[in-house]
């Protein structure tokens, strides 16, 4: 059965002088207007159809794909604010209700929400500024290394909470960034470790793992190319560290310090370099 709130493969089943209806399964027929049909539209076609709630209750659908679907979290635009709640532009003609129940804080329109998109007890799909309510704080089946593209959901004392999945709670933890993040950002993560309570500790470095190489061994051969010199060292700005090694600055300190232990490596005030006996 296609899903509510989704974008669906549909079959045009009759058409009318208003528009087409397509064939829902078990939900029946629903109704797609010739403005928002594709081109050529014709009886027999499959479309991609994204199905949604008119403002009587009856399903319509459109073959515009909005900003995000039933069960995301996202950044959406505020449009407008009345006596039922705050409107969000997600796309399509019909905005998205973020009812005041569901608000955080002061809104303002032209600002943006993050929100989770869901069905309330009415099965109306509606915007909740609540992810609390909607996203879990473990995720113990998860495994270091796993790549996600995750959204960032606010500021915490260590770093700043991310939502995995559009179901998980995620930290990734100042001391492991190269540049300050936006709320609402998304960016790809990678999970560093599931803790013994099943929270998920990310990092937006790529996590190593048995084969997959050593930081160590790319300042190694960096130095080499570069006659046993490199003007970085502790001191030097996060986004230098980055564009050289492609790690954080935290993860480069590391390295150097196991290099410098191993005397492989000699750190002056002007950079490291490679040590030679």
């Amino acid at each position: 059965m296609p899903d509510i709130g989704r974008v669906n493969r549909l079959t045009v089943s009759r058409q009318s002088p208003a528009g087409f209806y397509l064939d829902g399964g078990k939900l029946g027929d629903i109704f797609l207007s010739r403005k928002n049909a594709p081109e050529n539209c014709e009886i027999g076609d499959v479309i991609d159809g994204f199905i949604h709630h008119h403002s009587d209750g009856s399903l319509i659908a459109s073959s515009k794909t909005p900003l995000a679907q039933l069960g995301d979290v996202a950044m959406l635009k505020i449009s407008q604010i009345n006596d039922t709640g705050a409107f969000l532009d997600w796309g399509l003609d019909k905005e998205l209700l973020l009812p005041y129940a569901e608000h955080m804080g002061e809104l303002t329109a032209g600002k943006k929400a993050l929100v989770k998109i869901y069905l309330d007890k009415s099965y109306r799909i509606v915007a909740s500024m609540k992810l609390d309510e909607f996203i879990e704080d473990t995720a113990p089946h998860l495994a270091r290394g796993q790549r996600f593209t995750v959204i960032v959901a606010g500021k915490t004392e260590l770093g700043f909470k991310a939502v995995i999945d559009n179901e998980y709670w995620g930290l990734l933890y100042d001391s492991d960034l190269i540049r300050p993040l936006r709320k609402g950002e998304k960016v790809t993560a990678y999970v560093k470790k599931v803790r013994d309570d099943g929270r998920i500790d990310l990092s937006i470095q790529p996590i190593l793992t048995s084969g997959q190489g050593d930081v160590g061994a790319k300042i190694i051969a960096q130095l080499e190319a570069n006659d046993g010199f490199l003007a970085v060292g502790d001191k030097s700005p996060p986004e230098a560290i980055y564009s050289l090694f492609g790690v954080s600055k935290k993860i480069f300190k590391q390295a150097i310090g196991r290099l410098y232990k191993q005397e492989r490596i000699s750190i002056e005030a002007q950079g490291i370099r490679l040590f030679k006996p």
